[in-house]
């Protein structure tokens, strides 16, 4: 009996261990992530045809190429610890961190379910540092992750984006087909 005790206060001593033995990579890496926040990447200049050289967000838009968020941020997506070797804490901080530096992207996740769990939310983050956005700094990126398939979709159970409508029921919002078209 006292030798079970004592490997799980072991395991328990270990894991805890292990969670203040990460403290400081997280803490560095949260530096890193603030200082790429801080200093988000230059304008990109590019010539703009004189068709949409006086509408800087068209002018944005159609020649700013995509690039991963580590790409635009300098920040690896190997950097980032699996969740399995971090405290709901330090998963906390990242994921403040991580939405700075988005913000200073002038990157929006508009579908991030309301309800998502922290550690799912990193996870996905992490999961999904490798999507080809655009740095637009005139009108920011809306970032959709949602797939509109349950099967697919990386919010999994938590997404809200999803509405399932019997067949014979449709939301008010789509016309029915047989419905006269106004043009």
């Amino acid at each position: 009996m006292i030798g079970i005790l004592y490997v799980i206060l072991m395991k328990k001593r270990s894991t805890i261990h292990n969670f203040n033995g990460m403290q400081r990579y997280v803490e560095q890496l949260i530096e890193d992530i603030e200082k790429a926040a801080k200093h988000p990447p230059a304008t990109p200049f590019i010539e703009p045809p004189p068709h949409i050289a006086d509408d800087t967000v068209i002018s944005e838009l159609a020649l700013i190429p995509y690039k991963s968020i580590e790409e635009w941020s300098g920040i690896k997506q190997a950097a980032f610890p699996g969740i399995f070797k971090l405290n709901d804490h330090q998963i906390k901080l990242l994921n403040l961190a991580i939405f700075k530096l988005l913000d200073s992207l002038n990157i929006e996740l508009v579908d991030r379910p309301k309800d998502l769990p922290d550690e799912v939310l990193y996870d996905i983050l992490t999961e999904y540092w490798d999507d080809q956005v655009q740095y637009l700094p005139s009108s920011g990126f809306d970032w959709e992750l949602c797939t509109g398939d349950k099967e697919t979709c990386p919010y999994g159970e938590f997404c809200d984006c999803i509405e399932d409508f019997p067949d014979d029921e449709l939301p008010s919002s789509i016309e029915d087909d047989n419905a006269e078209l106004p043009f």
